[in-house]
């Protein structure tokens, strides 16, 4: 009874009249509280789009993959995630409450093999669009870390994103080709499909650390220097974790018909 109330699973098992203290210590050594993950719907098209990105990409070197996405932070973290336990007798914390969550930062970045790509900060004010979208990859991605790399290195990268529209626009795959990036070279992305991106693990790991503790932050400027900082504390290790668990989940996808995997 994923999600159920501990009444409810009380009840399911014919255990009537235990105090909710007692039922919640019971439950608590075999389960968790947790929320319900947010995921766009599957049709029937979706899924055999997933099934077949899977089989196109199942012999695929992974590590020669770019994986990337943008994050959206903001002042005082995702709705709901300043809860915790308090001891008897203490006071929960005072939090500020500000509308849209005081605004936030919206931060790219990439992952490929154990290196992290970024993380860049888009300019404040700047809506994603083709145009920007591009200009941006300019300005950070190409001339910051690619044009660094080996000849070699260029030629056998496989570039991911999503397909936000300003991704994938007519104006950003022509404009990605004049860069190289194209045909084999840019990888197709199936819809709805989140969980097939090991960055998005990435952004979670981020988040946990800079939103700790219920923490709130005063500037967009102070949140966007924990995100820097949070970003520095992942090893390579947890990146190529990432990276190489992606034959699991593309044979995750095969196996569920096309269907949302588990992250």
């Amino acid at each position: 009874m994923p999600l159920a109330t501990s009444l409810a699973i009380f009840q399911s098992c014919n255990i009537t009249g235990v105090p909710k203290s007692t039922r919640c210590a019971i439950l608590r050594d075999m389960a968790k509280v947790r929320k319900a993950e947010r995921r766009p719907p599957l049709n029937k098209t979706h899924k055999l789009k997933r099934q077949d990105w899977a089989k196109k990409y199942l012999k695929t070197d992974f590590s020669k993959v770019l994986w990337t996405d943008e994050m959206r932070v903001s002042l005082d973290g995702p709705d709901g995630w300043p809860r915790g336990w308090i001891g008897r007798g203490q006071r929960a914390p005072v939090r500020l409450r500000r509308q849209q969550g005081g605004g936030g930062v919206l931060v790219w970045a990439g992952i490929i093999k154990d290196e992290l790509v970024g993380p860049f900060r888009v300019e404040d004010g700047v809506k994603l669009n083709s145009q920007s979208y591009c200009q941006f990859l300019e300005d950070t991605f190409f001339k910051q870390w690619y044009r660094k790399k080996s000849a070699s290195f260029k030629k056998n990268m496989i570039f991911m994103q999503d397909n936000a529209p300003s991704h994938a626009s007519k104006y950003s795959t022509a404009w990605l080709a004049r860069k190289g990036i194209k045909e084999e070279k840019l990888m197709t992305w199936p819809p709805c499909s989140p969980d097939l991106n090991p960055i998005e693990n990435l952004w979670s790991i981020i988040k946990c650390e800079i939103y700790k503790e219920g923490k709130q932050y005063t500037s967009l400027n102070s949140v966007w220097e924990a995100v820097v900082a949070a970003a520095r504390n992942v090893d390579g290790e947890q990146i190529k974790t990432l990276t190489e668990s992606m034959d699991g989940r593309l044979l995750s996808v095969l196996a569920k018909k096309g269907g949302y995997i588990g992250r």
